[in-house]
């Protein structure tokens, strides 16, 4: 009888079960900025130049924005951006290639139009971390004001 008792614990400890398992990574692409906000206070830098045309940094953020720039997408990506014009709230506008743009010390780009500033393919393994840097083109002919507008990035296949 004990002889029973052991053999009907082996089986049960040697009983296993089994399952299909299924993990599903979604496409996906992220871009984070390190700044909400771009300001240039040309009060503040020494208006009116003594030569033109003049480039200002912006006061904020101090010195370079921090993307951060994420894909497990298969294939290419381009990353792009673009530029409204800057306009006062009395509808005088600046034109957007008065902003320019470089990415991770590479060369200036006027915001004219949408200027693609990083291309790669397939997944970036992990957060890429790029340098972004802005510069205001002062030509002479703006008319004083606060001028308003938005910069944006995107990431899209190609």
């Amino acid at each position: 009888m004990r002889m029973l008792v052991i053999a009907g614990t082996l089986l049960v400890s040697l009983a296993a079960a089994q399952m299909p398992l299924q993990v599903e990574f979604p496409s996906g692409s992220s871009l984070q900025i390190s700044s909400q906000e771009v300001a240039f206070d040309l009060s503040r830098s020494g208006f009116p130049p003594r030569d033109l045309p003049a480039y200002y940094r912006p006061q904020e953020p101090e010195g370079s924005l921090e993307l951060r720039l994420f894909s497990n997408i298969e294939g290419g990506w381009s990353l792009a951006a673009r530029m409204d014009p800057l306009a006062r709230s009395d509808g005088e506008w600046l034109p957007p290639g008065r902003l320019e743009v470089r990415c991770d010390g590479g060369p200036w780009l006027p915001l004219s139009s949408a200027v693609v500033l990083l291309t790669g393919s397939g997944v970036t393994g992990g957060y890429q971390a790029h340098t972004i840097e802005l510069r205001l083109k002062v030509l002479g002919d703006e008319l004083p004001g606060s001028y308003q507008g938005v910069l944006v990035f995107s990431l899209s296949r190609l």
